[in-house]
């Protein structure tokens, strides 16, 4: 897994160089919607198959996915997932007034949904936030003590996304025996050789008498060694014990364990955030031209196309402003791991920057010594170009090749100001 900022100027290109394809045969959909220049939204034109996969590798890289994911089976209503979902509900209001930046932020309508349980700090720190689905029965040992056993696959957690912290969440029910609980974690670590296993005591907390619900054992140690050292994980295993300090079958007790409802079995959440420098690497390293033949870039006279000849006329003397243009990741085949949202608003800048620039266009200083200099000298100096001044964040919910869930924030991937530069 990975993360890291996008330009939507760069998205833009793909689209403006993908969407003149000459093509024979249009497919059934797009994932591009334009504005055609009459206050219109359109379909931009459909490309080959060949060239869609092409265009949709370019949008997987830009999301810092390496490959489509192929999530396994799966429920959006088992606990991690619906976790995941009503965190997204909770930020999502906030993304219309959250300026362009990387990092999640609570505010108020996360305080007010106490039900999560959320560790804010962490929310409000994070660059990505991710939940891990319980897989015991991958572990070959202690099989007889499955319900005790548990273990997340942290093999698409890239050692460049440090943990900021990590929780293990635990459900329990009324039972009969009610009583104050002692739970408590051990990491499994290899022993002498390849049959001996250790148990090295990772958290212990106080569960309190009749208390029902969600609760959080910290396991940000274990998930700082398995991020960093894979090979390590081996997975944790939990011991109960009661008011007198016996060792009890979780079962009894009121804790869910692996068999049983999905909405309230064990799962793991994990907090990552990158440093500004490993962000402005991948950024770089993304910024490519799409690789297109000579013939792709011919430019077709469809007047639906926002980037045709004709819709280039309709433009030509408008001045500088924003335009609409949604993408849509439920075109583009994606709604079997891509959660939330189905598609969003990336909005483009076009249009003339011409002299006198308008307040409205948000012009630079040196945008306006640039009008001036083309007034006198056209072929030497071009007019400035309209470009966005402002750029806000998405944030992204989907499932990973291992069926856990990740909600992602990623930069600059919204047009909410276009100026002259």
């Amino acid at each position: 897994m990975a993360s890291f900022s996008v330009s939507v100027m760069y998205l833009c290109c793909i689209i403006t160089v993908l969407s003149t394809v000459v093509t024979q045969v249009k497919a059934a959909n797009t994932a591009f919607y334009a504005d055609n220049g009459l206050q219109q939204t359109v379909i931009v034109n459909s490309v080959p198959g060949r060239e869609k996969r092409g265009m949709q590798q370019e949008i997987l890289t830009l999301l810092g996915l390496h490959h489509r994911p192929k999530p396994k089976d799966h429920g959006e209503a088992d606990s991690a997932p619906q976790f995941m979902i009503d965190l997204y509900k909770s930020l999502e209001s906030e993304e219309t007034t959250v300026d362009d930046d990387v990092k999640f932020h609570s505010h108020n309508k996360v305080r007010a949904n106490s039900s999560l349980g959320l560790d804010l700090a962490k929310v409000d720190g994070s660059d990505v936030i991710m939940s891990f689905i319980n897989h015991a029965g991958k572990v070959p040992y202690l099989r007889h003590e499955r319900d005790r056993i548990f273990y997340f696959d942290f093999s698409e957690v890239s050692p460049e996304e440090g943990v900021s912290g990590a929780e293990l969440r635990l459900y329990r029910e009324t039972s009969k025996k009610n009583g104050r609980l002692q739970v408590e974690l051990f990491m499994i670590q290899q022993g002498r050789d390849l049959e001996d296993k250790r148990l090295s005591s990772e958290v212990n907390v106080t569960v309190a008498p009749d208390f029902t619900g969600w609760f959080g054992l910290n396991v940000t140690g274990a998930a700082e060694k398995w991020t960093n050292f894979p090979e390590t994980n081996l997975g944790l295993y939990m011991k109960i014990r009661d008011e007198k300090g016996h060792d009890v079958d979780p079962k009894k007790v009121g804790i869910v364990t692996k068999k049983g409802p999905t909405d309230k079995q064990p799962f793991m959440v994990g907090y990552f955030k990158m440093t500004n420098e490993v962000l402005s690497r991948r950024t770089r390293s993304t910024r490519r031209a799409p690789e297109v033949s000579h013939a792709e870039m011919a430019y077709g006279d469809d007047p639906y196309n926002p980037y045709s000849s004709n819709s280039y006329l309709r433009f030509k003397n408008k001045p500088c402003k924003r335009h609409s243009l949604f993408v849509s990741f439920r075109d583009l085949g994606w709604q079997d791991w891509i959660i939330a949202p189905d598609g969003y608003s990336a909005f483009y800048c076009h249009g003339e920057c011409s002299f006198p620039l308008a307040a409205n266009m948000n012009a630079t200083n040196h945008a306006i010594v640039q009008t001036l200099v083309h007034l006198m000298d056209p072929v030497l100096v071009p007019k400035p170009c309209c470009a966005p001044t402002k750029l806000n964040a998405i944030s992204v919910l989907y499932f990973d090749h291992n069926s856990n869930v990740v909600l992602k924030k990623y930069k600059s991937m919204i047009v909410k100001a276009c100026g002259c530069h």
